[in-house]
């Protein structure tokens, strides 16, 4: 058994390359002409056999998300707030939001799992997955539209013969994250050879993790206001803090007014008992004391289920014609409960559950009502249930004619139905419900709507204490929610390859080809959501389809070779135009010069022009709702959640890209098998499509935009009820920065030694709007919603292995930086202005128990997050810490056995 692969490529092209052997170079992703090795100018990051088996996570993308170019801005640890992208793994190249990162698997586009067009990578089938290809530059002129930070390319190996698979499983110290994967794969060949049949079919499950509280670090992290902070002083407004508590909210309810109440907070049984303020105390927050957990009580990783099946059979119908039929199917599913949250409610003083102590004091005092502070989590807080489908199907050609040239041709129709369960508070229900009053005829706790209008079937409930709502009550309360989300995909696509003519440096390389795409969602929901009638609003039902019909072309020019001040020099070029029968006409271009001075030194370069349209749900979306938490500068800094109403916009242009790269690539021929490269990078975008977070558009209406105030509604106590925050075309985003990639391996007894190092440097990362720019370099923040958030300065992700024909054993280390908790903070708004970063340790190893010619059977495990790091506190997003970011699981422990026969 061999379990060693070759090193990676640092700059590398396109074409499906066979399974990759030690000796053989290796030809990817990052042009439509095939080239190897280093003949293309742009970087390419290449994840091969040996980092798969290394990291042996249970999904693909933890090996992925691994990688210094990519934010892990959306995993099932980060997303139990954003219903639509929850349980899923959406990669977020150069942290410029995951709908910039182009996800393609054997250089073709996979269906998408919402409308917004983003690719969950967990669905796709992950046995036959032999090495996966980062584009970490624009390549809209190759591969389309959304390929604005790169291309992730997904590669299948379809030519192997016999059965493979393995099984693992996978567990924390704090006995949740349960998890494990079962997969098995079979290829085979008949009718002499010349067809071609691969299918996998492959299952898992991870438990999650329940609650953020269920880890130390997860004491109630937050961010609160000071107390002790005026205009006048030296004091900073906010504070961030273990132990956070609500000051206004108890589980069973707390009196925050009038005066002669406050203070009393309601047992489990509804009796009247002092409330214990904590210290810090302000209106809303607090450190320590009786209220509810700021930010304990939420999901700390969502559970899911994965199952995939995958098929593909090739026919070789003569020596210059293969045809082929590939279908892939993915279901997912999850269930959680939504996030933890609070209100003020008012309660009249002829409530039948007031307890007598209290009646009699709002008697005497004259007192007609209390507002109460008081949790959802006992007869508001639903689960979400979860259930997505994807199926693609694809069918294509490819040959050869004449000398040189070869062509590829497919159909591809992809469906995804999204459906979406959840448990909600109906509005109109609970508000008959709350005001309850004594029957005269019955003596029984009724509806004060029911005495005027009998039978209208309301049931009181008892929000006095802590699990007093009775099932009668629940169920009149909430409803069901539904969402649905039947989105289609259809793919034609065509190309033809060839070298035309040869200059007096080698022949000319040409590709040209044209492809049609359109891309329907059909959005559904109940009758409840259509109008909004829930708690959390719900969906308005809305259609939109977009029809894409691009030609593009490539040519590759070789200028020199064999000279003595040249041993390659070569030029680049490549256009696309693209129409979209939303937005009309655009181009994208590519120039890309590699210049070998020698076999040691190579120089490259790329100036693109990319773009990204706007997707179904940016155009589209007729209304939906979601709850996301601020701090409200109007009542002290108040933490509490509101609606996030997010809208289509129909207006929307293609945002555009002007993209330089350039480095260099060091193979000396003093240090066999040692490869370096550093590469600039510069993407300056224009029209970029963004939504903001509903804190951060409260926080710069009072500060930095007040122009964002216009968005945001006050109900009748003051309170903002709903911020709008649907996308726009802002003015500008800029992402500037450095990547570095090594790699060394050289002989060591019975194996081999192999290095590898991978780092980057963001210098500057702006929003520019405009009116105001948002430093996000040096930054841990996220101002906006799945999109572009705050990069440290410094990301590194170095590895060791050493490998025997029966044996691997690997240590890694992962590095992700500190910065600034929030750029527009200074030392008058937060007491604490920057992080340091976490550096991160995994082991792996693997051990062949049964070694008989082709047939292996192997043994491994892993650890990861080896000292159990806790991630820095930083208060971003209700959440404690910038889950985006760092490690929120802790120390992971894996093991399985892998076959092949």
């Amino acid at each position: 058994m061999t379990l060693c692969a070759i090193s990676p490529a640092f700059a590398q092209s396109s074409g499906t390359p066979p399974a990759r052997t030690i000796d053989e170079e290796i030809v990817v992703t990052g042009s439509l002409l095939a080239r190897s090795g280093f003949d293309a100018p742009t970087p390419v990051t290449a994840i091969g056999t040996e980092d798969l088996l290394r990291v042996n996570a249970p999904d693909i993308s933890n090996v992925v998300n691994q990688m210094p170019a990519v934010r892990a801005s959306l995993t099932p640890a980060s997303t139990g707030n954003l219903s639509s992208l929850a349980a899923g793994n959406y990669i977020d190249l150069r942290g410029l939001g995951y709908l910039r990162t182009q996800v393609l698997i054997d250089g073709r586009r996979y269906s998408p799992n919402t409308p917004s067009g983003g690719v969950n990578v967990s669905s796709i089938p992950q046995t036959l997955v032999r090495g996966i290809d980062i584009v970490t530059g624009g390549a809209s002129a190759a591969y389309g539209s959304d390929a604005v930070a790169g291309v992730v390319n997904f590669l299948i190996d379809d030519e192997f013969q016999g059965l493979k698979g393995k099984v693992q499983g996978g567990i924390t110290d704090h006995n949740d994250y349960r998890n494990y994967l079962a997969s098995v794969a079979y290829g085979t060949n008949f009718a002499d050879n010349r067809i071609r049949l691969t299918v996998a079919v492959e299952a898992a499950q991870n438990s999650g993790i329940d609650f953020i509280g269920d880890r130390d670090w997860g004491n109630n992290p937050s961010r609160i206001a000071n107390p002790a902070w005026t205009a006048t002083n030296d004091e900073p407004r906010n504070l961030v803090v273990m132990g956070a508590k609500a000051a206004n909210v108890a589980y069973g309810g707390v009196i925050n007014s009038p005066g002669a109440l406050r203070g009393l907070q309601f047992a489990p049984d509804g009796s009247a008992i002092p409330f214990n303020y904590g210290s810090l105390v302000t209106t809303s927050s607090m450190v320590g004391g009786d209220g509810v957990n700021a930010t304990a009580d939420n999901v700390g990783s969502v559970p899911s289920e994965r199952y995939a099946a995958f098929g593909r059979l090739t026919f070789d119908a003569t020596d210059s014609l293969k045809i082929f039929a590939e279908i892939n199917y993915s279901k997912i599913q999850s269930r959680f409960p939504t996030l933890s949250r609070t209100e003020q409610l008012t309660i009249r003083a002829d409530n039948p559950f007031i307890p007598e102590s209290v009646r009699d004091v709002m008697i005497s005092e004259g007192i007609p009502s209390f507002v109460m502070g008081r949790s959802l989590n006992d007869y508001a807080r639903g689960d979400i249930d979860m259930d997505i489908d994807t199926l693609q199907a694809v069918f294509g050609a490819e040959g050869s004619f004449g000398d040189s040239w070869k062509w590829d041709a497919y159909y591809s129709h992809g469906r995804t139905k999204n459906v979406l369960h959840l448990e909600q508070r109906v509005t109109s229900r609970f508000a008959l419900a709350l005001d309850a009053v004594t029957d005269p005829n019955t003596g029984a706790a009724a509806c004060r709507s029911t005495l005027t209008n009998p039978g209208n079937g309301c049931v009181p409930i008892n929000l006095i204490g802590e699990g007093n709502v009775t099932d009668a009550a629940l169920n009149y309360i909430n409803g069901m929610s539904r969402r649905e989300w039947d989105i289609k995909q259809n793919i034609v696509a065509g190309t033809v390859r060839g070298e035309p003519f040869s200059t007096w440096a080698g022949p000319v390389g040409v590709a040209v080809g044209a492809e049609y795409r359109s891309w329907k969602v059909d959005t559904t929901s109940d009758p409840i959501s259509q109008v909004q009638g829930y708690l959390g609003g719900g969906t308005i039902p809305y259609s939109g389809k977009i029809e894409v019909k691009e030609v593009f072309g490539e040519i590759l020019v070789p200028l020199a070779s064999g000279e003595s001040w040249a041993r390659d020099l070569s030029l680049n070029l490549a256009g696309r135009i693209t129409d979209y029968s939303t937005s009309g006409t655009v181009e994208t271009w590519k120039a890309g010069v590699n210049y070998a001075i020698n076999d040691s030194i190579r120089l490259r370069a790329t100036r693109s022009r990319d773009i990204r349209a706007p997707g179904l749900e940016e155009l589209f979306a007729a209304g939906s709702t979601s709850t996301l938490s601020v701090q409200d500068p109007e009542f002290g800094g108040e933490s509490y959640s509101v609606q996030a109403a997010n809208t289509g916009n129909p207006t929307l242009t293609p945002e555009k890209a002007d993209t330089l790269t350039a480095g260099i690539v060091l193979t000396p021929d003093f240090l066999p098998g040692f490869k370096f490269s550093v590469d600039y990078y510069d993407i300056k975008m224009k029209n970029a499509i963004i939504a903001l977070t509903p804190a951060t558009i409260v926080d710069q209406c009072y500060t930095t935009a007040p122009q964002l105030c216009s968005l945001i509604t006050r109900g009748g106590d003051g309170r903002i009820t709903r911020v709008l925050n649907g996308p726009v075309n802002l003015q500008r985003v800029q992402v500037r920065g450095i990547d570095f990639e090594s790699s060394y391996r050289f002989p060591l007894g019975a194996g081999d030694i192999n290095l590898r190092a991978l780092a980057t440097y963001i210098d500057k990362a702006v929003i520019d709007d405009g009116i105001t720019a948002s430093e996000l370099h040096d930054a841990v923040n996220q101002p906006t919603i799945a999109a572009l958030g705050g990069n440290p300065r410094w990301r590194f992700n170095t590895s060791a292995s050493y490998i025997t024909d029966q044996a691997r054993l690997s240590v890694t280390g992962r590095y992700v930086g500190g910065g600034r908790i929030d750029p527009s903070f200074t030392s008058k708004d937060l007491d604490v202005l920057r992080v340091k970063g976490r550096l991160y340790f995994d082991i792996s190893g693997e051990y062949a128990i049964i070694e008989r010619g082709e047939s292996t059977v192997a043994l491994f495990g892993s650890i990861q997050n080896l000292l159990d790091q806790n991630p820095p506190i930083t208060g971003v997003g209700g959440y404690g810490t910038t889950r985006s970011l760092y490690d929120t699981i802790g120390r992971i422990y894996n093991v399985g056995v892998r076959f092949q026969f």
